[in-house]
């Protein structure tokens, strides 16, 4: 609900029954005075002789030669208004005297002097005025009716609604500038959170305007701090990726070194197996680095420089080729075998190095979590719809039912992984999930026939090249 529909509906509910209280007190006050006014008349009237005549003939009272003269010309209504006379008992003399309500004969029965009530007479309604004219005798109360026109209980509240009216037209014509100064608030407020380079509008000298000046002083502020946290972001991604790509060469030659000593330690030595566990977590440790050159990449921000996903045309089936012949070493110290089937050329466009680096998450996580005497899968299928599907296979433990869905989500580890290799990070699949998003790809796990796991990398697009 709008400000202005608010506020013609709020001002309509406490208006209305104000001015039907009002028109009802007023009401009220009328008939009181008008009762006051009779009851006046009556006294005045039944002053001395018409007492008299009152008491001797109460029956044909006020009907006498006297009552007859006092009549108005017949083409007007009477001036007097009919008059009925009453005993100390409250017995009407007349048999078509009106019956006298409760609340009268109550207050007469406790003295009151006058009393009155609205009763229905005739067609119309009346107001019933009884005045006690003497304590006791035959015409001790006389009750005259007076017709009450209900007519001006509705008189008088037209006039109290047809200002409530203007008052409600009123308000709406003068809060439409306020709401429209609400409504560019609120879109100019809106379109600084999508990113646009607005001024908020600052208008006028009141409360609204000083709340259009504190929201573009905190947007002022938010933004300079934002602005701080991007630099700040940008640097950081920046020292990552070029911190990994500086610490990786000695690391490469660590490995070959490690490679070297195992290969000229006699099988079974001490010396071959420290080397083959020195390499293991070389290849490890190469690995994370490359995965946080790979997250620097994926978390950098729009146009940061030498960031970003840059599609290129490469050869998907040569690349599979290339990340399975370089995790046969890790695979031979663990006793896997490690085999992969592609088509003879398959050409994609996409960003060679996050591929690779998904690709070689997938390799490296079937071979790190295998057990001995088991086997690694790499098989690249194209799709009659122009796409590709890549799976990695393996046959070892797997993992849970539960544990499935949540696979690929950063820092998550499930509970095996964690008891057997308790080092992991749970980076690798996340960057390969996050890489197959930002293709247009899907990532999905299922467990293995009769055991270990299947990761699924499918593209249903159609290829570049």
């Amino acid at each position: 609900m709008g400000l202005r529909l608010r506020l013609a509906v709020l001002l309509v509910v406490a208006v209305v029954p104000f001015a039907f209280a009002l028109a009802t007190l007023q009401g009220a006050f009328l008939r009181q005075s008008a009762a006051r006014a009779t009851g006046d008349a009556i006294a005045a009237r039944l002053d001395g002789v018409a007492h008299e005549r009152c008491e001797a003939a109460p029956e044909d009272w006020p009907m006498g030669d006297r009552f007859r003269r006092r009549r108005a010309p017949r083409r007007g209504p009477p001036r007097t208004p009919p008059l009925f006379a009453f005993d100390a008992s409250l017995r009407a003399a007349r048999p078509d005297a009106p019956p006298l309500p409760p609340s009268v004969r109550d207050a007469l029965a406790a003295g009151e002097e006058l009393a009155w009530s609205s009763v229905e007479h005739g067609p119309r309604p009346h107001l019933l005025v009884a005045r006690r004219v003497a304590d006791e005798g035959r015409c001790a109360v006389v009750v005259a009716l007076v017709p009450n026109e209900e007519r001006a209980l509705w008189l008088t509240l037209l006039p109290a609604l047809a200002v409530s009216l203007f008052a409600v037209l009123l308000v709406v014509f003068a809060a439409g500038p306020l709401v429209r100064r609400v409504r560019r608030l609120t879109a100019a407020v809106g379109r600084a959170r999508e990113g646009e380079d607005v001024v908020i509008p600052i208008e006028g000298r009141d409360e609204l305007t000083a709340l259009a000046r504190a929201l573009a002083e905190d947007r002022a502020a938010l933004a300079g701090k934002v602005a701080e946290l991007k630099r700040r972001d940008e640097a950081l991604t920046t020292f990552v990726a070029n911190t990994t790509h500086d610490v990786m060469i000695p690391l490469t030659v660590l490995q070959n070194h490690l490679l070297s000593i195992r290969q000229r330690s006699p099988d079974g030595s001490t010396e071959e197996e420290l080397a083959s566990h020195a390499l293991s977590e070389a290849h490890y440790l190469g690995s994370l680095l490359q995965n946080l050159s790979a997250a620097a990449k994926l978390d950098a921000a729009p146009g940061a420089e030498g960031m970003g996903i840059e599609r290129i045309e490469f050869d998907l089936a040569d690349l599979v080729g290339r990340v399975a012949t370089r995790h046969r070493t890790l695979a031979k110290q663990k006793g896997i075998a490690i085999e992969h089937a592609t088509p003879e050329r398959l050409m994609i466009e996409a960003d060679l190095t996050l591929v690779e680096r998904a690709l070689s998450n997938l390799v490296h996580n079937a071979i790190r979590y295998g057990e001995a005497g088991g086997h690694v899968a790499v098989v690249l299928e194209p799709r009659d719809d122009g796409g590709f599907t890549l799976e990695v296979l393996d046959d070892g433990p797997g993992v849970s039912a539960e544990d499935l869905p949540r696979l690929g989500e950063r820092r998550f580890r499930s509970a095996d992984a964690r008891t057997r290799q308790p080092s992991g990070t749970g980076l690798g699949l996340a960057i390969a999930r996050e890489v197959a998003e930002r293709h247009g790809w899907t990532l999905r796990f299922e467990a293995g026939e009769p055991r270990g796991l299947r990761a699924i990398l499918e593209s249903t697009a159609p290829l570049g090249g």
